[in-house]
């Protein structure tokens, strides 16, 4: 999914009130032939006019939780074909691949009549408790509520922006047209308006940040695949501290590793991504 942007002061388009339309916008319907549809909305599109890819995966990853026996997610692993387009209605297909007693997989397909978009393959478990130790470290964030809201300060509020909200320590270099070269972002996300976030909306969060290697000079990312950990959903109405970075760039495709943590500096999830620059 594309995840580009450009500096501040350039246009993105039109403003539009700010309205919770999550889960509705992630959640498919159920036809009496038993077809699912999913209606590809604008208001999660990315500056350049696409849908986010982390709204498709959320979207995926609900469709599967909604339509099958599973427990809550451990893995999603994700791969795009092509992107949806905006008015257009999508279809998914779902599919269990094993139902275990400790993990239950299953595979979405989302289409567009014969045109595959994307697929994703995700694993579940069922009430298990076993042994937790953490050994990283959150990023270390001034609170959010005394940082400034980019929207203020000329981010725009239509599509995905107004549905996520963001809190920056500092400007970022590629916002001023000038590219700091340390292609690592860290900061808050929640979804606006502290709307509780669920384990779709994690998976979202993974991929909703502007990409790093913005501050490489490179102002356009596709993602091509996407692999999400989930550890635990945080407590409702907080934000989430995210850590993204990217080390290497070949032959044009480079990978994003993400961590989200919660307010107590608990690990959220961790994310990989293999993108291309265009």
């Amino acid at each position: 999914m594309y995840r580009g942007y450009r500096h501040r002061g350039e246009a993105f388009g039109q403003d539009e009130p700010v309205t919770d339309h999550y889960p509705q916008d992630i959640t498919a319907t159920r036809a009496d032939d038993g077809t699912l549809s999913l209606a590809v909305t604008d208001r999660w599109n990315t500056p350049l006019g696409k849908p986010n890819g982390g709204w498709v995966l959320a979207s995926m990853l609900r469709t599967a939780m909604d339509t099958t026996d599973v427990g809550r997610p451990v893995v999603a692993s994700i791969t795009y074909f092509a992107s949806p387009e905006p008015g257009t209605t999508a279809t998914l297909t779902v599919t269990p691949v094993k139902m275990g007693r400790r993990v239950q997989t299953v595979e979405v397909d989302l289409a567009h009549g014969d045109k595959p978009l994307a697929r994703m393959t995700a694993s579940f478990a069922a009430d298990h408790h076993g042994h937790s130790q953490e050994l990283g470290t959150p990023p270390q964030l001034p609170a959010p509520d005394g940082l400034p809201d980019p929207r203020d300060l000329g981010l725009p509020t239509d599509g995905l922006f107004g549905r996520v909200e963001f809190r920056m320590p500092v400007t970022p270099g590629w916002a001023d047209g000038k590219p700091s070269g340390d292609p690592t972002a860290e900061l808050w996300q929640r979804l606006d308006g502290g709307t509780a976030i669920d384990w779709p909306a994690v998976a979202l969060l993974t991929d909703t940040s502007p990409p790093p290697v913005l501050e490489l000079g490179q102002l356009v990312s596709m993602t091509v695949q996407l692999t999400v950990h989930f550890h635990r959903l945080p407590e409702p109405g907080t934000w989430v501290a995210s850590r993204f970075t990217t080390r290497h760039i070949a032959d044009g495709f480079h990978e994003e590793d993400g961590e989200l943590w919660d307010e107590q500096g608990r690990l959220v999830a961790q994310s990989r991504q293999l993108a291309i620059l265009l």
